[in-house]
């Protein structure tokens, strides 16, 4: 039972009084106490509630928490405590408490000032009484019960913070007294009349709150300073001539005194010194007292007698101070003195008019005197006031003097002008409108010589325009002599003769300087019957006149072509057929006929045939066959079998009716045709399918094969699977073809098929068909080595099965490509022969394409070189004869291109397929395709990123109208290239061979301080074979003696130039040299000739430069026109050994010492080459870091930063900053200049800008098509370089002639800069060779021009010759007209010879340059948000293009094909990943997957390798290596006893390989071999132990490879195995997946280990190096360490045959 509670008790608090303090500053809401009360009844609820005491509702408390918190805001200052009752109730009953609330004071309010502005006023400059009290201030504070204690400070005008005691006024913090401590000055410019303060007031001693209050001292004015002038000289002006009176100049002074204090500052103006009129004694001038108005005392002041005048003005303030000023006054001039000439007769000599083109320049300038200075000069010539006075006009110039110039024709050739002309000329200064006032006119005489010129073109006198030739004519026969006489010089004129080049194309004929005409070079009338020549004829002025005629050589036909069959007959003989006719035989001859050369012709068997031939045929001669032309007729003379033989070769003599006669023998081919007469076998067939690319879907492989000695029955036999067929292939049921379906995804197939004869009744006779299938990257194509194979047909070339013994052989295909790997010290499995096909078919050519790997593809430089240096014995080896090594169309001149040629390799869509019976082979399908330009300056294809022009991994960017290629910070090309390699004097470096290009220019720099040293050399680097047509051309450039010397051979001559520098080029300075080349013409520079001399000419009239220091120049020996080579190009020195004396017919020989130094920029065409990774190298490392150095140690420098470059030398380094970069390190931007509409800069230079060679830079944006740039001129010689924008287009144009104006230009034709990016242009001028680059200076970037003029000097005026922006005419002095304006566009980096030029107006001047002028321009070069409010369609984004947008994809995607949508960039297509790295394409941008060992967004950095710490699986592998060496021992042991019991032999690769041990490094430096990636490949030793592959019997060593395999995580590429080890599925799966693996594709798995080929880096390391405790750099982990030397389970396996 349960008792219910009753409320009968009241609630309670636990305390009647509650007392808390509260800070008066608390938050509103804030609970300052918490209340609870007690009630003992079980079921209550309790409610709190203020009742009394609660003023003003400032506190509150929850009706049922009881927490009291605060609903006001306290102050102390009003009230400070509180006494509240609360009472809590249950409803029923109540109790009630008390709390007292008291209230904190906090420092709230802040002193009070009594006024917001205190003023005294106090004399100024009076220094009595000091300090003196200016004005006392009153504080109050309203926080009354806090201890007052203020701290006073003062601001303002006279206060020093930082120094008290240089202030002008104290406050004293006590009695609150503010002092003045120093005098204080009221007048300017050093006073003021109110000095203001600020007095703070902080209480808290400093602390706590802050008011302040103004205080302001007036000072009252003391007339202490005098009236002052403000100006040293004033400058008045008055008309000469004027009345008394007239106002000269108003004088001011100013006086700093108060104005309003009295008279201190009133002013009165007198005249202390005066001029005095001589002859009346009066003074000139006077002032008005009190305006200061000075004006003349006298009438009529003559400029002419004084020109101006010198008074002191005084004015005197009211305190009696003075002060003065001078005043020069000027008397202006008024036309009244009349004009004088300067000369009574004039004197000048003017060249004849080029025709009716009339100069442009004036040919005489005269001057006048006038005492006047306003005048308007106006010129004339007098009419028919002498002979010639219609043929000249007179023009005013702006700086009053008058020009004459021609405005009719003038002709030497006349004989009344001859004589030269005499008229007047008169001047007038009143102006046109004026000129009849004869007091103001003056006339004068000229007399004008006229001067020959080269105007008149040489005229041929010879009149007949055709000779005949024999074409049997000796070299050096006359055919002619042409003659010409020139008008010019009176007839006097030398004429001199040439033909031209285009007309005479093979060189055939020559003229002399006299016209005779002869004959050059042999004569075929067969090739060429007639020969058009333009002859042309020159005068022997500079620029000559030519004049050109046009001669037909007739070439006379002489019987000198033997007869050959008219077509080429391959009649078909059927076997086992009776004797019967064969074929009728038609002969054709290259003689002419109607010289009775041809027929009839005569026909016989040759003599010299075989016995057999003899036997098998009969020919018939047909004297008058065929129109009695003749013919014959060949009979069989018996049965054949085509099994026994399938073809005969007949040859037959033929004879034609010429004076001598010509007799030739043609071969006919007679094919024996087959009949089905043997019965079929079972056969077998391997097809090796090499897949590239994907390009496999419906190719066919080869056909089914069965043994049947019959090969033309195909249309009797079906072939048939033999079960169901195969989903991945196709066969094609009436000739046995397979055709693969689908890309393979297996290594190999075997297919099983049934062959039908419906003939003989065979059914279901078996063949089977062994596809092997081969995977062959796109990297392995690009860097193929390639041969040529002579007297070999491609399915000769991959037979298996010789046909004459009816027994297998080894094909010249394994054969070649074991040489191959031999060669090179790998295993077989790292080359493939991906493309074998047909060149031609008679005789047969067949080529070869393939690849090596080993770690990466070897580049094809290096494969063709090696190659090509072993021809002979890889020749010996395989039984075949090589051609040619690097297949090149090119080779021979002529034969396909006309001029420049360049190969180009073509892959083809579709494989190529060879079927050689047993075997088939289905490769790429490759062609090299000859093209006739030359590839560096072909720019017919659009620029793209597609395929990657970048090198190294650059990342490929493409622009509106560009790419550009993004690098990392080593690589300093264009194009992500390595632009120099520093070579010790014992190395070497590979790369690419030159191109055939007519017009060749190579440029390269380098540095030295060996006298000797090979700079480059491309040609032979072996010497030549007997009886074999050999190519010799070479180039080489190299030291010698510290000169430049260069080598050139065409094949016909060998062409030496030497350029004899003053000072010696190995002086530790960078050098640069230039090679320029023709079909003829060779020319060679050294330095671009900066330092040239400049001499007078005889007659003193221009300069002229002497090159003879820094240039030569020669012609190539005749007549080969072009530099034809296979080779590497050789850099820093020779990689093979130099050649014997005598190999070629050389002239001169390299001395092939190598280079020891820096190597730099060797840019071929336009295109740098890359020395990043050399196919072959030696001693030789990326880059001149020794010079590189010189910068960053050199305590002036301190190194050139990222945004420079080190040049000069190692005594006088220098840094280069980079476009847009400036500064002694480059690490301050450069500030561009924006020009508006109508703007220019016009520029003073403080240097003479040389005249030989011009330098200009300057980074550029615009979107405007047109618009000049900088101009540099020299406006009275008529010289000038303008760098322009035209029609979107970069160009220079120049003229060095001067008043002739010849006008050059060079443009970069195929870039579009108008596209609003920032571009960075160099112009160089070295005399007339003019170079234009942009953007880094590459391909289309890339231009350059020679001029034809004689002049190579171009003065520049530097005292505004140098203009930007346009050029400038004005017609006022502040109107005029910008042309040519380059407006709305950006300039930036101006530099002239390096030297920078300022941009205004941000910068005006430089210690180079001044800006004289400039107009319309602002600094920097910003442009507003472009794509503010502007929407694109979905999925294109706005982007800012700088003064433009344009609606586009997102970064990392591009525009579909319909340009309507946006698809993902695939980024990898560029191949960013580095170091084998994998790359996977995201959306956007890309992810490179690392392998192991490096790391990075590309895969760039390498990971530091940690010592190795032995775990347990280790301390195991360790045992096993152990045991593994035991059992080594033991295998080698059995292996040499039983090698010697049996006699084994070496082989033979092994003795050829030792012919050549030249030691070299690979690519990536991580070859095999000896030392830190050096290898010796080609001197190769033998074990003496013969060496398999791992086969699949099974024993007790698979066990054990599975442990090892376990034991050490064996997951890496199996590079030492040559076939899949079938029997181990895991191996198997590693193995097959490997890029390195390579299946045999015959049935002899035995290979030779030679020294090198199983090792790697290694070279030799033991296996104690384990022990060491570290594992850095050589020192290989123990996995590494087991895969590179594999368990030699061969060894072991191999015991079964002994």
């Amino acid at each position: 039972m349960g008792l219910a509670d009753k409320n009968d008790h009241p609630p309670f608090f636990e305390h009647n009084l509650y007392e808390v303090e509260v800070d008066e500053d608390e938050a509103i809401n804030q609970t300052i106490l918490s209340l609870n009360a007690t009630d003992l009844d079980e079921v209550s609820r309790l409610n709190y509630e203020i009742v009394e005491g609660n003023e003003d509702g400032t506190f509150a408390v929850g009706n049922l928490t009881g927490e009291v918190y605060l609903a006001q805001p306290l102050d102390y200052e009003s009230k400070n405590r509180y006494k509240l009752l609360i009472l809590v109730s249950d409803g029923r009953h109540e109790g009630g408490a008390t709390v007292q609330v008291n209230v904190r004071d906090v420092n709230d309010n802040p002193p009070i000032f009594d006024r917001r502005l205190y003023e005294a006023e106090i004399t100024e400059e009076d220094d009595r009484d000091l300090p003196r009290r200016l004005v006392t201030v009153h504080v109050t504070d309203d926080d009354i019960d806090r201890p007052e204690d203020i701290a006073f400070s003062l601001s303002g005008q006279g206060i020093d913070v930082e120094n008290p005691e240089n202030s002008h006024f104290v406050i004293d913090p006590t009695s609150r007294e503010i002092f003045v401590r120093k005098p204080l000055d009221r007048d300017y410019p050093g006073g003021r009349p109110r000095w203001g303060l600020t007095v703070f007031a902080q209480d808290e001693g400093g602390t706590g709150l802050v008011s302040y209050s103004e205080v302001v001292v007036k000072l009252k004015d003391v007339n202490d300073n005098p009236p002052r002038f403000t100006q040293v000289i004033y400058y008045g002006n008055v008309t000469e001539n004027g009345t008394s009176g007239l106002e000269v100049i108003t004088m001011k002074a100013d006086d700093y005194d108060d104005p309003n204090e009295g008279t201190n500052a009133l002013l009165t103006y007198s005249i202390e010194k005066n001029v005095i009129d001589e002859s009346t004694g009066q003074p000139l001038f006077l002032v008005e007292p009190n305006t200061g108005i000075v004006r003349t005392a006298v009438c009529c002041l003559d400029r002419e007698e004084t020109q101006d005048y010198l008074i002191q003005v005084v004015a005197t303030d009211g305190g009696g101070l003075k002060g003065t000023g001078t005043v020069s006054i000027l008397v202006l001039d008024i036309n009244d003195k009349p004009p004088l000439f300067a000369k009574e007769e004039w004197t000048t000599e003017t060249d004849e008019t080029e025709g009716s083109v009339i100069p442009v320049q004036p040919i005489l300038t005269v001057s006048v005197f006038d005492e006047d200075e306003k005048n308007k000069f106006l010129y004339k010539v007098i009419e028919s006031s002498g002979f010639g006075a219609e043929k000249f006009a007179m023009i005013t110039n702006p700086d009053g003097t008058g020009s004459l110039k021609v405005i009719k024709p003038l002709d030497f050739e006349d004989p009344k002008q001859r004589g030269g002309f005499k008229f007047q000329i008169q001047v007038s200064d009143l102006g046109e409108n004026r000129i009849t006032k004869p007091y103001h006119v003056a006339k004068s005489w000229v007399k004008v010589k006229l001067k020959d010129i080269n105007d008149n073109k040489p005229q041929f006198l010879t009149s007949s325009n055709e000779v005949q030739v024999l074409e049997n004519s000796p070299v050096g026969t006359s055919l002619t002599t042409i003659i010409a006489r020139d008008p010019d010089k009176e007839g006097n004129s030398k004429v001199h003769y040439k033909i031209d080049k285009l007309s005479n194309r093979y060189r055939q004929f020559s003229i002399d300087r006299s016209g005779t005409l002869k004959v050059q070079r042999n004569l075929d009338r067969e090739v060429n019957p007639s020969h058009l020549l333009r002859i042309v004829a020159m005068d022997d002025e500079v620029p000559p006149m030519s004049a050109t005629m046009t001669l037909t050589v007739k070439v006379a036909d002489m019987n000198d072509n033997y007869p050959r069959f008219l077509e080429d007959y391959r009649p078909v003989l059927l076997e086992n057929e009776p004797p019967r006719k064969v074929a009728e035989i038609l002969a054709t001859d290259l003689d002419d006929a109607a010289m009775k050369n041809g027929p009839p012709f005569h026909f016989w068997l040759d003599p010299k045939a075989s016995s057999n031939i003899k036997s098998s045929f009969r020919v018939e001669n047909i004297p008058r066959g065929l129109n009695e032309d003749g013919m014959a007729v060949v009979f069989s003379l018996r049965e054949f079998d085509r099994e026994e033989q399938k073809e005969y070769f007949v040859p037959i003599v033929i004879k034609d009716s010429g004076v001598p006669s010509m007799m030739g023998t043609s071969t006919l081919t007679v094919t024996i045709g087959d009949k089905n007469d043997h019965h079929m076998e079972p056969g077998k067939k391997t097809i090796l399918f090499y897949s590239y690319m994907g390009q496999t879907h419906g190719t066919p492989v080869g056909r089914v094969y069965v043994e049947d000695k019959d090969d033309w029955d195909l249309s009797e036999k079906t072939f048939i699977w033999e079960k169901s067929p195969h989903p991945n292939f196709k066969l094609e049921e009436d000739s046995g073809m397979i055709i693969m379906k689908y890309v393979p995804s297996k290594s190999s197939y075997h297919l099983n098929f049934h062959v039908h004869d419906r003939k003989h009744s065979q059914v279901n006779v078996k063949a089977s068909v062994l596809v092997q299938v081969r995977h062959i990257p796109e990297a392995a194509v690009e860097n193929a080595g390639s041969i040529r194979i002579a007297n070999m047909t491609d399915a000769e070339f991959i037979s298996q099965w010789d046909y004459k013994s009816n027994k297998p052989v080894r094909s010249k295909a394994d054969q070649l490509r074991e040489k191959i790997a031999k060669l090179f010290g790998l295993k077989i499995y790292s080359v493939d022969l991906f493309s074998i096909q047909m060149k031609q078919d008679k005789p047969p050519v067949t080529d070869v394409f393939f690849s090596i790997y080993d770690s990466q593809y070897y580049q094809s430089v290096k494969i063709n070189g090696v190659v090509l240096r072993h021809r002979i014995m890889i020749e010996k080896t395989v039984g075949i004869r090589i051609i040619m090594v690097g297949i090149n169309e090119c080779m021979t001149e002529n034969l396909y291109c006309d001029g420049s040629c360049t190969n180009r390799f073509v892959i083809s869509k579709n494989q190529y397929l060879i079927d050689a019976n047993r075997t088939s082979f289905v490769g790429v399908h490759t062609n090299v395709v000859p093209e006739c330009d030359c590839g560096a300056r072909n720019f017919s294809t659009e620029v793209s990123c597609r395929p990657n022009p970048c090198f190294n991994r650059g990342r490929c960017i493409q622009e509106k109208y560009s790419v550009h290629c993004e690098c990392s910070n080593e690589y300093d090309g264009p194009r992500c290239q390595i632009l120099a390699r520093l070579f010790s004097g014992n190395g070497f470096a590979w790369f690419h061979p030159l191109e055939v290009c007519e017009n060749t220019h190579i440029s390269v720099e380098f540095i030295s301080q060996e006298p000797e040293g090979l700079i480059f050399y491309n040609g032979p680097i072996t010497t030549p074979i007997a009886n074999e047509f050999v190519i010799s051309d070479f180039i080489a450039l190299e030291l010698e003696k510290g000169q430049l010397r260069l080598l050139l051979d065409f094949g016909s001559g060998t062409l030496q130039l030497k350029v004899n520098v003053t000072t010696s080029l190995n002086d530790n300075k960078w050098h640069r040299a230039d090679i320029y080349w023709n079909k003829e013409d060779v020319k060679l520079s050294v330095d671009h000739c900066k330092e040239v001399d400049h001499q007078e000419q005889e007659n003193n009239k221009k300069e002229k430069a002497d090159v003879s220091s820094c240039r030569a120049s020669g012609t190539i020996p005749p007549f080969n026109e072009y530099l034809n080579i296979n080779s590497p190009l050789q850099v820093g020195g020779l990689g093979h050994p130099p050649l014997p004396a005598g190999s070629y017919r050389w002239n001169h020989l390299p001395h092939g010492h190598h280079f020891k130094g820096c190597i730099r920029n060797l840019m071929v065409n336009s295109h740098f080459y890359d020395f990043a990774n050399p196919a072959l190298h030696s001693n030789t490392e990326k880059g001149c870091p020794y010079f590189d150095k010189v910068c960053t140690t050199n305590a002036t420098l301190a190194g050139c930063g990222h945004n420079g470059i080190c040049a000069g030398s190692f005594t006088q380094p220098v840094c280069l900053c980079n476009a847009g970069w400036t500064g002694a390190a480059c690490d301050e931007q450069t500030i561009p200049a924006y020009f508006e509409n109508q703007s220019y800069v016009k520029y003073a230079l403080s240097f003479k800008p040389s005249s030989f060679h011009t330098d200009i830079q300057l980074r550029f944006r615009t979107w405007e098509e047109a618009g000049e740039l900088i101009r540099i001129a020299n406006q009275h010689s008529g010289l000038y370089g303008i760098l322009e924008i035209r029609d979107n287009c970069l160009q220079f144009r120049f003229n060095l002639n001067g008043p002739k104006l010849e006008e050059n230009h060079v443009r970069l034709s195929k870039v579009n800069v108008s596209d609003g990016l920032w571009h960075f242009v160099m112009v160089k001028r070295y005399g007339a060779v003019v170079i234009l680059t942009m953007d880094g200076g590459e391909g289309r970037n890339y231009n350059e021009t020679s001029s034809q003029s004689s002049n190579e000097l171009m003065d520049i005026n530097p005292q505004g010759g140098v203009t930007i922006g346009g050029r400038v005419q004005f017609s006022s002095i502040d109107v005029f007209t910008v042309h040519s304006d380059y407006n709305h566009s950006c300039l930036d980096d101006v530099r002239i010879e390096g030297k920078s030029l300022p941009l205004p107006p941000y910068l005006s001047g430089t210690q180079w340059a001044q800006a004289t002028a400039f107009h319309n321009l602002a600094s920097h070069c910003i442009s507003r948000d472009q794509c503010l409010n502007v929407n694109c369609v979905a999925p294109f984004i706005c982007k800012d293009l700088w003064m433009r947008h344009e609606c586009g994809c997102p970064e990392g995607s591009i525009l579909t094909k319909d340009n309507r949508g946006c698809l993902d960039e695939d980024e990898c297509l560029s191949g960013p990943c580095e170091n084998g790295g994998i790359c996977s394409n995201q959306q956007p941008s890309y992810i490179c997957h690392c392998p192991a060992g490096y790391y990075g967004d590309n895969c760039e950095l390498v990971q530091e390798v940690s010592p190795l710490q032995p775990s347990l699986p280790a301390v195991a592998a360790i045992i096993v290596c152990v045991l593994i060496v035991l059992v080594m021992m033991a295998v080698l042991t059995i292996c040499f006893c039983r090698k010697r019991r049996r006699q084994f032999t070496k082989d033979e690769g092994i003795r050829e390989g030792s012919e050549m041990s030249t030691k070299f490094r690979s690519e990536g430096s991580g070859g095999r071999g000896a030392g830190e990636g050096e290898v010796t490949i080609l001197d190769l030793t033998a074990l003496s132990f013969p060496s398999v592959s791992i086969v699949t019997n099974g024993g007790t060593l698979i066990p054990k490879m599975k442990e090892v395999e376990a034991s050490i995580e064996m997951n890496v590429t199996m590079t030492n195995l040559d076939v899949v080890v079938t029997s181990h599925p895991e191996m198997q799966r590693k193995f097959v997946g490997s890029p390195h693996h390579r299946p045999s594709s015959y049935d002899d798995v035995r290979n030779y280990s030679y020294e090198g080929g199983g090792s790697s880096s290694l070279g030799g390391n033991s296996f104690s190096s384990l022990g060491s405790g570290k594992q850095g750099f050589g020192q290989p982990s123990i996995k590494h360490l087991l895969l590179s030397h594999p368990f030699p389970f061969h060894l072991l396996q191999s015991l079964d045959a002994y």
